[in-house]
């Protein structure tokens, strides 16, 4: 074929070669008239049949597993039955068949050997009395005794009466076959339809010499009825089985597909952070469904708890803090490295007054109260609580999540906590009760940032000069104020946004010249409404879980 073709292909090229230019022009537009649409045609049917199948297969992927393990198991069960019946069905007509061919071979025979004697005496009425006895079977429909010249001497029934040419030319090969049988179909003179007849035929012989045939038609009518009954009780018995298996199969499916559909809400729920959420079981099982949900449970346990401990150390150290422990849970060791960053350090004016006049526990709320207040304003500027000081707090910016406005975020977090620290003393005074007052130093720089302590007890935090600078900065200012160093304020991202004037110079063990500190005031036009919603916010979230403390 590929031969005939490319012959074809050469013999066509060297005809258009022997053609004029304009007419192998015409005929290659011709061609590509006809070619390119077909072609686009195919292509788009292509691209159809190709998209038809991807969304059947997406559909069938979304049929429910006990849907597809039911139409699994049925479609198994219905080939298997119907081969199973198709089977039965086949032996029960050739067990139908071989006894209707064993009883007309024994008719036949014992006609034959009647009608020996009767036929050589020529006797009709004997060898009417045999044909008519051998006709009243309930099976047989006639039978009739024929001579060597295929002449009817004697016959019983509804036919073989020698008249029909159809019925003689049957008995001719009937004659010609004997002894033996053959199937064929009854003809009649009316109008009725036909139906099967099986007749055999055997030699009436004497002394080893022929003398005339015996023949007997049974009806295959009463095979057929049988054989339907039989077909009708095994389509009955399969379509039952049938049905059954079907309802098995859903039964099973819904029990092997429930426990995974379970399984996956489970999974889902843990997804979407319900933890707490534990597989169960209707019923108990110990098969491999069984333990798998076990395994689960033990997993989502797991995960539980870990999250606890998640939960309940970011309540000792910052977010910040325990994300990196748990992201680095093999490889927690002692150390750090220098990172550029910004320290804040905060405390209470006239702590040691405040703690003489008032009760432990009215002096632990008032800390947890101002604390949660610097916590928050921490949080919202993207700083970290290292620790919290007995009156102070140590604040870090840049650390451990490096921050490229650290500076600014710093000095914006201290305003913010003056604000909030100003609103909540009128508060207080309000009920009556004194006002505290806080101040605030800063200082930015290179630091060494790491896990410091021992191997048994260890604590993330920043050390260096610069911290040093800063609590020195926390010491100097007085009630309300906002301390930061010269080299923090020069920073153009610090000095375009803070308003803030020169304080006081003060020296340092160490260094020789005196380092020159800002009082900030607060910030710059265009960031004011920053602090207000900051304030807002804050005050929200605070609110909201003094209100859920009450109500619990």
């Amino acid at each position: 074929m590929k031969t005939s073709a490319s012959g074809m292909a050469g013999r066509l090229g060297g005809w258009l070669a022997a053609r004029p230019g304009y007419l192998r022009a015409a005929f290659l537009r011709i061609f590509s008239g006809i070619y390119k649409p077909v072609h686009d045609r195919l292509t788009r049917l292509g691209s159809a049949v190709l998209a038809a199948s991807e969304r059947l297969n997406g559909r069938l992927q979304q049929i429910p597993l006990v849907y597809k393990l039911s139409l699994l198991i049925a479609v198994l069960v219905v080939t298997c039955m119907t081969l199973l019946g198709s089977i039965i069905i086949q032996q029960q007509t050739r067990l139908f068949e071989n006894q209707l061919h064993n009883q007309g071979t024994a008719l036949v025979k014992l006609m034959a050997q009647a009608a020996r004697e009767p036929l050589l005496a020529d006797d009709q009425l004997a060898l009417d009395v045999i044909t008519t006895g051998f006709t009243d079977n309930s099976n047989v429909i006639a039978s009739a005794l024929i001579s060597l010249e295929s002449r009817t001497i004697s016959h019983a029934g509804s036919f073989h009466d020698g008249n029909n040419k159809r019925q003689l030319g049957v008995l001719i090969d009937l004659i010609k076959e004997a002894p033996g049988s053959r199937d064929w179909y009854l003809p009649t003179a009316s109008k009725a339809p036909v139906h099967k007849v099986m007749s055999f035929i055997h030699p009436v012989t004497f002394q080893d010499v022929t003398v005339g045939y015996a023949l007997s038609t049974l009806s295959l009518s009463s095979m057929h009825h049988s054989l339907r009954q039989a077909i009708q009780a095994i389509a009955g018995a399969t379509l039952l089985i049938i049905m059954l298996a079907i309802a098995m199969a859903i039964a099973l499916g819904r029990r092997i597909s429930d426990p995974i559909d379970q399984l996956i809400e489970a999974s889902r729920a843990i997804g979407n952070g319900e933890l707490n959420t534990k597989f169960s079981f209707k019923e108990r099982r110990t098969d491999e469904l069984g333990q798998l949900m076990a395994s689960f449970n033990r997993m989502a346990e797991g995960m539980l708890e870990k999250s606890q401990v998640k939960q309940a150390l970011s309540r000792y150290v910052s977010p910040e803090v325990a994300k990196l422990v748990f992201a680095n849970l093999d490889d927690v060791e002692l150390g750090g490295k220098q990172v550029e960053g910004t320290v804040v350090f905060a405390d209470i004016v006239g702590f040691t007054r405040i703690a003489e006049n008032s009760r432990p526990e009215d002096l632990v709320n008032i800390l947890n109260r101002y604390f949660t207040l610097i916590t928050r304003a921490c949080e919202i500027n993207r700083g970290t609580v290292d620790k919290y000081m007995g009156d102070g707090v140590m604040l870090i910016f840049g650390a451990p999540q490096p921050d490229v406005e650290h500076r600014f975020h710093a000095i914006n977090c201290a305003v913010l906590i003056q604000r909030l620290i100003e609103y909540e003393n009128r508060q207080r005074v309000q009920q009556g009760l004194f006002p505290v007052k806080f101040r605030i130093g800063i200082n930015s720089g290179n630091m060494l940032a790491g896990n410091m302590g021992s191997k048994e007890r260890m604590d993330y935090t920043v050390v260096g000069d610069t911290v040093n600078l800063a609590s020195r900065l926390c010491g100097i200012a007085n009630s309300g104020q906002i301390v930061i160093s010269r080299n923090l304020y020069m920073n153009a991202d610090v000095s375009e946004r803070v308003l803030a004037g020169e304080y006081q110079a003060i020296r340092l063990r160490g260094i020789k010249d005196p380092v020159s500190t800002y009082l900030v005031d607060t910030l710059a036009a265009g960031w004011q409404d920053r602090i207000e919603e900051q304030f807002q916010a804050v005050n929200r979230s605070v609110e909201d879980v003094h209100r859920d403390a009450h109500v619990s």
